[in-house]
């Protein structure tokens, strides 16, 4: 089962937003934002990111302050699948 932030808005917690496929809300503002946070249903860390290159499912990265990814051996965060340059996704922290 795909868990959500708010049931009414977004995309659930492991799906993958291709760039032109952003959720809006009622004032036409992308959400979620990029940058916020969430917890999974196991506990983890989840953060709303873009990405400018391809990842590999498992990839570590780290996110910077606009909420980009950044490939980065040993990172604090994981690609939760394939993540294609410019899509957004909910990146999972590597522990809890």
């Amino acid at each position: 089962m795909a868990l959500r932030t708010n049931p009414s808005l977004g995309s659930d917690l492991d799906q993958i937003i291709s760039p032109d496929g952003m959720w809006l809300d009622v004032d036409q503002h992308v959400s979620p934002q990029y940058g916020d946070v969430s917890f999974d249903g196991d506990g983890f860390k989840r953060i709303f990111v873009t990405n400018p290159s391809d990842l590999a499912s498992g990839a570590a990265f780290n996110i910077d302050t606009s909420g980009n990814a950044n490939a980065a051996s040993g990172g604090a965060f994981t690609a939760p699948s394939d993540i294609p340059a410019g899509s957004s996704f909910w990146a999972k922290a590597s522990a809890i």
